[in-house]
């Protein structure tokens, strides 16, 4: 792998108070070619201010164009759309997977850490007809008996022809009980009018191990679905390797998911032909960074030694990286990091397109990196 390119699609530090801290990419390629991203933006992290940002470039990421400004309250005085994960269909339509929180009380954190639950949020369908300039209003997606809710990432078209919206589970905000993890899949089978089918794509029953931020892809050749995992051990308090899992095209059987060797955290797949697997992830260890790996058997092996690092922290440490952490300071801790959330897209002619955010204490901002695979695809 190689560095083609890179550039800013969004520069937060030149930003609006309330757009100085943008997270949560989303990236997709229309059939013109046009590319198309989605971002969170918020004047900080967590902010009751959030809302989201589609940009639109038709020069391979050379310049980018706001055409679509953001949601605004939904509905007003109550909530704020908090990510939009988007999926490119056909003839211009977008269709996307909304995650809205309960902002009715801004002062009022995203996590509880007396409860350790998180406010109240819905996941909502939507669908742009013009490539992303309008969307009309969403339609909610009934996720019961799963709550505190959240997106983790764009909706995936199966070979099946169905639509799968994957999710993660926790808890509601006042919940004194213990949350019950769930990384999952709602399945339509109708284009996305009702989604009656629930997929568990990773959950540990004893609650030891969270499977947190999946990423999925699907294969382009068999339509087998590879899910990537952020893994934690709440029992000794620390990250484990990243872990992946294995799932069947229409997304109903997973296998358990195990350790890749790899030391990180949100970790994107992105399937391609001939069995091979590139994967963007967080690398919060020192040196701070955002790397690229490649894997030829379809996720089961990884070669650590063509490792691509695409950005780097320019100084210190990432918090909560050394040693045992308090649960509760993990969540403070992403309220603080720096970079992250690495959305990886396949590009018509071969190249790898790979979406994230970076920045400083200051303001934070979303760019892209252009990667070339050694190996031509036609030749794999």
């Amino acid at each position: 792998m190689h560095i083609l390119g890179r550039g800013t699609i969004f520069d937060a530090r030149t930003a609006p108070s309330e757009a100085r801290f943008c997270t949560f990419p989303s990236l997709a390629c229309t059939e013109s070619g046009r590319l198309i991203v989605s971002f969170r933006t918020g004047s900080a992290k967590d902010s009751a201010d959030e809302d989201c940002r589609v940009m639109a470039s038709d020069d391979r990421g050379a310049t980018w164009q706001t055409i679509f400004t953001g949601f605004g309250d939904v509905p007003p005085g109550r909530g704020r759309i908090r990510c939009l994960g988007i999926t490119a269909a056909c003839r211009g339509r977008l269709i996307g997977s909304l995650g809205w929180v309960d902002r009715s009380d801004p002062t009022l954190p995203l996590f509880n850490p007396q409860t350790e639950g998180i406010l109240p949020t819905k996941v909502l369908f939507v669908e742009s007809r013009d490539s992303g300039r309008f969307w009309p209003a969403p339609r909610e997606v009934a996720l019961l008996p799963h709550t505190g809710n959240a997106v983790t990432g764009a909706i995936l078209s199966l070979k099946n022809g169905a639509l799968a919206l994957p999710y993660e589970a926790w808890k509601e905000y006042g919940d004194p009980d213990p949350a019950r993890h769930h990384a999952s899949l709602r399945i339509s089978a109708d284009g996305g009018a009702t989604w009656p089918e629930l997929g568990i794509v990773a959950h540990d029953p004893a609650g030891r191990l969270l499977y947190w931020d999946q990423r999925l892809s699907v294969d382009p050749e068999t339509g087998e679905l590879i899910a990537m995992f952020w893994t934690h051990d709440r029992e000794a308090g620390r990250d484990l390797d990243i872990h992946s899992a294995a799932g069947s095209p229409d997304g109903r059987r997973w296998s358990q998911p195990a350790s890749t060797g790899i030391a990180g955290q949100i970790c994107a797949p992105l399937a391609l032909d001939g069995g091979r697997v590139f994967a963007a992830y967080v690398h919060r260890h020192h040196p701070p960074s955002l790397r690229a790996i490649l894997s030829d058997d379809c996720g089961r092996t990884w070669t650590a030694a063509d490792e691509l690092v695409f950005y780097e922290k320019k100084a210190g440490g990432e918090s909560g990286m050394h040693g045992q952490r308090d649960f509760a300071d993990y969540w403070a801790d992403m309220s603080i990091w720096t970079f992250g959330h690495p959305a990886p897209l396949l590009l018509p002619d071969g190249d790898i397109m790979v979406a994230y955010y970076a920045g400083d204490e200051t303001a934070m901002g979303i760019h892209w990196v252009r990667i070339g695979l050694d190996v031509p695809l036609a030749e794999s």
